[in-house]
């Protein structure tokens, strides 16, 4: 569930469905935030193929509901030959809005998603961003991000993707000259990164040399040389940040 401005918006699984409701912040007290009070006080579904309902209160005080059977926004570019519904993952652990730990064939995998339609330009940027990996990656290329295991739908619409689960330690001031490398192979696929935080650094410490992963493309773009000197620059007093700014919060719930 997300505010905006007056309307709470809700995403709600039923069944194999995943259902979307507005509701006016005025309809219901603070139940709003407590969603096994809120889901039993709302109208029964309609058994159709609707997108949206609008709940609201007549002037007597009844609720009311319109129905929308417009399309919802969706990622384009699709471009690798797997598809996942997001209803088939068994969620493991929530990372942040959007991101989730899940079981994928038996084995932990990240799911990176839009929630709700106004976070659909994010997944497709780095969904995007992954296919130029793809796209620029010869056999024998050092690997610089975690695999992209397929793109995840809901109600038959791309929403997001699915990602190899890196197992790792975050990047310090000591691994400067690998990230580093890491970082000019990512240049030379015509991007540059946009946020080289140490959290965005994985190295798997196991491997002989250190193999060092790139995730979160949510602010990459295409290369230009002042751009990519600039985090070039940067990337030692990034590396050196101790506050945890950049790092994920991992909150443990039940979806």
């Amino acid at each position: 569930m997300e505010s905006r401005t007056s309307l709470d918006f809700c995403r709600i699984r039923a069944g194999q469905r995943v259902h979307y409701v507005t509701i006016a912040t005025d309809v219901f007290d603070d139940t709003m935030c407590r969603p096994h009070l809120l889901i039993p006080q709302l109208p029964d579904f309609p058994d159709k193929n609707w997108t949206i309902m609008e709940v609201s209160r007549k002037s007597d005080g009844s609720l009311t509901f319109d129905l929308s059977f417009e399309a919802l926004p969706a990622v384009k570019t699709i471009w690798h030959p797997k598809t996942i519904d997001v209803l088939s993952l068994e969620k493991v652990k929530r990372h942040r809005s959007g991101v989730h730990e899940a079981l994928f064939s038996g084995l932990p995998a990240i799911c990176k998603t839009a929630c709700f339609g106004w976070q659909i330009p994010r997944i497709e940027h780095e969904t995007y961003t992954y296919s130029v990996i793809e796209e620029y990656r010869e056999p024998g290329d050092p690997v610089i991000a975690p695999a992209f295991l397929g793109q995840v739908t809901e109600n038959g619409r791309v929403i997001g993707m699915l990602l190899e689960k890196l197992e790792g330690e975050f990047a310090s001031m000591d691994d400067l000259p690998v990230c580093r490398e890491a970082l000019e192979n990512f240049h030379h696929m015509n991007m540059v990164h946009g946020d080289v935080n140490r959290y965005n650094f994985i190295l798997d410490r196991s491997k002989e040399p250190v193999q060092v992963r790139l995730v979160d493309f949510e602010h990459a773009e295409p290369y230009e040389e002042s751009k990519a000197l600039k985090e070039l620059r940067s990337l030692s007093s990034e590396l050196a940040e101790t506050t945890g700014r950049g790092g994920s919060v991992v909150v443990v719930d039940s979806v």
